[in-house]
């Protein structure tokens, strides 16, 4: 089973997610954020360092993406979380609106230094809403900066219609090597919430899965703020918040997103399976809640179902007390078909190996 984020450039691990700033000199009409020039909040360059350091030691990190915002802002912090991933040999991806590449060799510029640190892939966005602020020119300049070196170049419109298609804005892009064009349409979130959105008979085809279902992205916002995903909802879904990234170690937090039964339901099984435990075992809680069917996507029943504090608490109460009633029945299942004796040894060894695992984790400072 592969991730439904794998791409044929690059399949990833878990990734973390570096949302560094608000601040965008954009301010477009659909912003899942509510970004814009004067926004002021920005995560503290010490702060992102340190996450940097962090995320290197976890093996299961297999790159860094920065987001916003705008991540090239404030270009400075920018240049120094990219020269220390290169340090630790760790690849990063960038999301950007391009304002950095209205001048060919700016963008030259630019495109050589995150290539010469370690960029993996970069996504440019670029729709009718994006056109009012940055020129055509500069995601052309920037998306052929990249290309050439061979990197993966994604370019991302988000649009009200699905029939409206980014090959119509940027016809010049189509046949570059290493470019490759996704069309969206609006999520109804932030800005975005205002929006007449048309989302097709897609709607009718939707997959009821996260985008993630084997890994992670392990998105911490500059606040310090984390969740277990990068959808345009997260920062609106304060339900599935899974810690402060600033006040403990991504480790901790990492390892906390792995062992939740509710996020693996959700992100391996679906909605589908999320709704039939909930009918199952606690009907008049599954009826209380929106239901899957009921919107376009699964970011979006997401954030209905999590989005209030309340809601939100009573089905985590649910599935934790679920996973360890079944973990009780399992072991009961094991003693029955082991004995009291031979099942009291097995617990005994996986407890010295889980102490035995926790011990070379700490020696190795892994």
């Amino acid at each position: 089973m592969r991730d439904l984020d794998h791409v044929e450039d690059v399949e990833e691990q878990d990734v973390l997610v570096l949302n560094t700033t608000m601040a965008c000199p954009l301010s477009c009409d659909f912003c899942c954020y509510g970004c814009n020039p004067n926004r002021k909040e920005r995560m503290p360059l010490d702060r992102a360092l340190d996450l940097i350091d962090q995320a290197a030691q976890i093996p299961s990190i297999s790159s860094v993406g920065f987001t916003g915002g705008e991540p090239l802002m404030f270009r400075d912090d920018f240049d120094a979380m990219i020269a220390r991933l290169k340090v630790h040999g760790l690849p990063f991806t960038v999301a950007t609106a391009g304002h950095w590449a209205a001048d060919p060799e700016a963008a030259t510029q630019t495109a050589d230094a995150m290539v010469d640190a370690g960029l993996r892939r970069i996504n440019f966005s670029y729709d009718d809403a994006h056109a009012v602020f940055i020129p055509r020119e500069a995601i052309i300049n920037g998306a052929k900066a990249v290309a050439r070196h061979g990197v993966p170049v994604y370019l991302v419109g988000t649009f009200a219609h699905p029939d409206r298609k980014l090959e119509t804005f940027l016809p010049e892009l189509c046949d570059v090597p290493n470019v490759r064009m996704f069309s969206k349409v609006i999520a109804k979130v932030g800005r975005g919430k205002k929006a007449e959105v048309d989302y097709g008979p897609d709607h009718l085809r939707k997959v009821a899965t996260c985008y993630r279902r084997i890994h992670h992205d392990i998105v911490v916002f500059w606040d310090g703020k984390t969740y277990p995903c990068c959808s345009t909802f997260n920062r609106a879904t304060q339900g599935i918040c899974v810690g402060n990234a600033f006040e403990e170690p991504l480790r901790d937090i990492r390892d906390r997103i792995e062992a939740s039964f509710l996020i693996r339901t959700l992100k391996r099984k679906g909605f589908e399976e999320f709704h039939g435990i909930l009918e199952k075992h606690a009907p008049e809680l599954n009826a209380a809640i929106p239901q899957f069917r009921d919107y376009p996507g699964a970011c979006s029943a997401c954030n209905a179902i999590f989005a209030k504090r309340d809601m939100a608490k009573r089905v985590n109460d649910f599935f934790k007390d679920f996973e360890t009633k079944s973990i009780l029945e399992s072991l009961d299942h094991l003693e029955r078909i082991l004995g009291d004796r031979k099942a009291a040894a097995v617990f005994q060894e996986l407890s010295h190996l889980c102490s035995t695992q926790e011990e070379t984790h700490h020696a190795h400072g892994t």
